[in-house]
């Protein structure tokens, strides 16, 4: 799961990801396509990545089939993201769930990050019950994709149109 709390983001991710079957789940889906979404991603082979928004989850929403939650862009309230990553850890979670958070260096995101996450973000902190979470600072390669693909304009990807 990809997490983001940037609808536009996701679009993007969604090129970059392609070789990957991405699946999208955010508020521009409708709700009564939203199960059909999640049910592709649980049964098609072809498809890994399923790219959701941090707020189009509904209450109660279990995805418990997957091992790996990536939070793209950090929501700043740590309320959010826990709940965004719990969302691969279930009851029923067969597996250990990796959560990677991905930091741009050199950057007020980054120096918010120090303060919150235990030793500066920079070791994998292990949560209770096989949840590991692992800050990846983001350098020139990944910002390098995303100025290319997005910031053509001008602006982020974010920004009003």
């Amino acid at each position: 799961i990809v997490f983001s709390q940037w609808v536009k983001c996701l679009d993007i991710l969604k090129h970059q990801l392609k070789r990957f079957g991405p699946l999208e789940y955010h508020g521009k889906i409708p709700s009564n396509k939203r199960d059909g979404v999640l049910q592709q991603f649980k049964e098609d082979p072809s498809k890994h990545v399923i790219l959701m928004s941090y707020g189009a989850g509904s209450v109660g929403l279990n995805l418990q089939f997957c091992e790996y939650v990536f939070l793209f862009d950090r929501w700043w309230n740590p309320a959010v993201e826990d709940q965004a990553t719990d969302r691969a850890f279930r009851i029923g979670q067969k597996k250990n769930v990796f959560v990677h958070k991905f930091v741009c260096q050199g950057t007020i995101e980054e120096r918010i990050d120090m303060l919150r996450e235990p030793g500066g973000g920079e070791e994998p902190v292990t949560g209770g019950g096989g949840v590991g979470a692992f800050t990846t600072r983001v350098g020139d390669g990944v910002l390098g994709w995303v100025q290319r693909s997005a910031f053509r304009k001008g602006r982020p990807p974010w920004s009003a149109s």
